[in-house]
């Protein structure tokens, strides 16, 4: 045998690699991953795996369209939870105070968004299909327990609603969002921002849909209707979703969390997080008691969620759009400091016609804040295969910020009919200031950290 037919070393043990090709059409991702020579490695007989993101395709867009389903459904339902908050303390939990009830919301929120730990894990290991059912399940079913509760009996709300859903949503949020990571990597901020359309939307939904049904049919055919409402939603999304796992991810090793809170960008981000969130859900769960209370006609008054909500839709696409040219980070801050400002205005906001500009205001703003979150989490990602924990661990303090910063607001309210708002607006616009300075530090330290500019 000539020397140029010999098998090199690497040869014989078979070497391969696995990179990842961006932006490729949608016809290679139908024809799967490619081997290929690695160019200039020729006489070594290195094989190089190319896995395809797409950006773009039917698959990919389809995928977008189950995960924009999945957040009406999830995030969106759980925005309304100010017209629970508000009907449970006037009607059926009338002996609880508001930061009592709040604990029902907080919960759900703290688990929606620390479950992401779990379900982060589990999409990393390729569960995604798995985990998205069981989730699916778990809320629909929670949803008509819900309906079947009992008027003075808080512990059915508080597990059905707030453990149950909670816990159903935590399944579900964190998968449909980092599955966009697989289809789209040059558009990704602006499709996560379309798809987070998807919870301003379920936020004008859901509220104007069991504000209705509540005042007409009574509480638990509201109910009732938002559960067959989920179950076609989840239905129709896990047919349209489709991960795109690169196979190389399975021989990676798993990012371990002690080195990611070792990464000083990724610890100031979610102490952004921590103290934004303090602040950032003040509005969606108060907003309509704080308009009845201010003596605003109850029609506009139990509208301002969905109106606060509507709002977003504008304020989850815009900024995502500049996002992908200057960073998520760089577009995230303008919107924290924003908001900081709005809940101040909330000292001046006495008659139907501020309430209204507030809320339009602070939906566009806040949604800001919501949707380019996940972006910033997946750029700071050294690999795919850290994704799903990464956003998980950092959802996880979006969650412990929801499930103390809503109780902490009701208690600073106290019991009507005479409410102190004041104290929770120095608290919540503080707080919320608060994370959008370490927010700018952040942003400091990942600029140095990638010598670029726009991050």
């Amino acid at each position: 045998m000539s020397d140029h037919e010999k098998p090199s070393s690497r040869e014989a043990i078979g070497v391969s690699r696995t990179n990842t090709l961006i932006g490729a059409e949608s016809n290679d991702l139908e024809s799967g991953p490619q081997i290929i020579l690695d160019p200039g490695k020729e006489d070594l007989g290195v094989v190089q795996t190319v896995h395809v993101i797409p950006d773009g395709g039917l698959k990919a867009w389809s995928t977008v369209l189950g995960s924009w389903l999945v957040m009406i459904a999830t995030f969106g339902y759980m925005a309304s939870f100010g017209v629970f908050q508000a009907f449970y303390v006037e009607d059926l939990l009338p002996n609880y105070s508001a930061s009592e009830i709040a604990w029902i919301g907080g919960i759900q929120i703290f688990l929606l968004f620390s479950m992401s730990i779990v379900s982060g894990r589990l999409f990393d290991a390729h569960k995604f299909r798995a985990t998205m059912l069981v989730g699916s399940v778990l809320h629909i079913g929670c949803c008509f327990a819900l309906s079947a509760a009992q008027p003075g009996q808080y512990y059915q709300y508080f597990l059905s609603q707030g453990v149950g859903q909670g816990l159903a949503m935590g399944l579900m949020y964190l998968p449909s969002v980092a599955v966009l990571a697989h289809h789209f990597a040059k558009k990704r901020a602006l499709v996560i921002g379309i798809v987070f359309t998807g919870s301003a939307l379920g936020g004008v939904i859901f509220p104007i849909l069991v504000n209705n049904i509540f005042q007409k049919n009574g509480f638990r055919w509201g109910v009732r209707a938002a559960g067959f409402l989920l179950l076609g939603l989840l239905a129709l999304a896990n047919l349209l979703m489709r991960p795109h796992y690169n196979p190389a991810h399975k021989k990676m090793a798993k990012p371990s969390i002690l080195k990611l809170l070792q990464d000083r960008v990724y610890t100031f981000s979610m102490l952004s997080a921590l103290c934004s969130g303090w602040g950032l859900f003040f509005p969606f769960f108060y907003l309509e008691l704080y308009a009845t209370s201010h003596g605003i006609d109850q029609t506009i008054a139990l509208y301002t969620i969905a109106i606060t909500n509507a709002g977003s839709i504008l304020g989850r696409v815009v900024p995502n759009v500049f996002a992908d040219r200057f960073g998520p980070i760089t577009c995230q801050i303008p919107s924290q400091f924003v908001s900081a400002a709005l809940i101040f205005a909330l000292f001046g906001i006495k008659d139907q016609g501020s309430l209204i500009a507030f809320s339009v205001l602070y939906g566009v703003f806040s949604g800001a804040v919501f949707s380019l979150f996940a972006p910033m989490l997946a750029v700071m990602a050294d690999s795919m295969a850290e994704v799903g924990i990464r956003m998980g661990l950092a959802f996880f303090v979006m969650g412990v910020a929801g499930l103390t910063g809503t109780p902490i607001n009701g208690a600073l309210i106290g019991s009507g009919p005479n409410y102190s708002w004041w104290k929770a607006i120095v608290f919540s616009g503080t707080t919320l200031l608060t994370g959008a300075c370490l927010m700018t530090l952040t942003r400091y330290l990942f600029q140095q950290k990638r010598q670029k500019r726009w991050v």
